[in-house]
């Protein structure tokens, strides 16, 4: 029987008396280490993506474009996306609770300028172009949320600094906005999420096309279709990534021996992880382990 979870980029400030999570993307390397990174998730918060420099290459379900320098991105809560490196880059993903943004649980700003936002199934992003005159105000505001959390920490209150300007980046950000009103989620977002769900909650155990297909309740067919339309991988080669991808944090993040990494993310021997990991990664997973622990510790 399989489990399922409702999310699987998950926030560690969640439960915090802070709860806002920001990550800094430099030369491929995420500080800190969440799981959503480079490969396809989603979270439930809200989203700013804010570049400082390079390409980056966004895909949003079945939509691709880039962002270049001083572009941003919003990404709503529950949205399946994949962010990664189309050029050597370095940007900052500002992941928000949407409790932060509404002043206090049952306000009307929590009814009317967030909620209609949040819960709304068909807005899952909007793009701020640098080059875009009317989109300045807002990126003028994340540009100085950037500068108060990365250089201005040392300032007293610093929590309640960050709380005022996160409500100024949003301000100015639905002010961009029109009216919104109630529809129906789509089912093929809702598909996709539920067949990536099984995957990332599942993906230590032996699983088949077959049976990522049967606890959707959907087709063989169905699920190879959806995988083909939103992930352009078939559902074993999606597997097979995430599997590779979840054993990289415990190369950096444990001291396991690479063969029980491999054994602990559905690999059955040592040698089909290595010539998995070569393939993907042009590396072996001892060369990422000393290269990206070493980077890690010279932060």
């Amino acid at each position: 029987m399989f489990t399922k979870a409702p999310v699987y980029s998950h926030n560690p400030y969640h439960t915090t008396q802070f709860p806002l999570l920001v990550l800094n993307v430099k030369h491929r390397i995420c500080t800190p280490f969440n799981e959503g990174f480079q490969v396809l998730h989603w979270h439930d918060e809200v989203q700013f993506v804010y570049i400082l420099k390079g390409i980056v290459h966004v895909k949003i379900y079945d939509e691709v474009f880039d962002l270049h320098e001083h572009d941003c991105i919003f990404i709503n809560r529950t949205v399946l996306h994949h962010i990664t490196e189309k050029e050597d880059c370095h940007y900052h993903s500002y992941i928000i609770p949407a409790r932060m943004l509404s002043f206090f649980s049952g306000s009307i700003m929590e009814h009317d300028d967030v909620g209609v936002i949040i819960n709304n199934p068909i807005f899952t992003h909007y793009l701020l172009r640098s080059n875009i005159p009317t989109h300045n105000s807002v990126l003028y505001q994340i540009r100085l949320l950037d500068k108060l959390y990365f250089q201005d920490s040392k300032y007293r209150h610093h929590e309640y600094r960050l709380s005022i300007q996160l409500s100024m980046v949003w301000l100015e950000f639905i002010s961009l906005l029109h009216e919104m009103k109630e529809v129906s989620p789509s089912k093929n977002h809702e598909r996709i999420r539920a067949l990536i769900t099984i995957i990332h909650t599942n993906y230590k155990q032996p699983i088949s096309i077959k049976d990522i297909a049967d606890a959707a309740h959907i087709s063989k067919t169905e699920c190879l279709r959806c995988f083909q339309k939103f992930v352009h991988d078939s559902p074993y080669q999606y597997l097979l990534k995430y599997r590779l991808h979840m054993s990289t944090s415990l190369l950096i993040a444990t001291d396991m021996s690479v063969t029980d990494i491999a054994l602990d993310v559905g690999f059955h021997s040592i040698s089909s992880y290595i010539r998995y990991f070569k393939t993907y990664y042009q590396t072996t997973p001892y060369k990422y382990r000393i290269e990206n622990k070493f980077s890690d510790s010279d932060k």
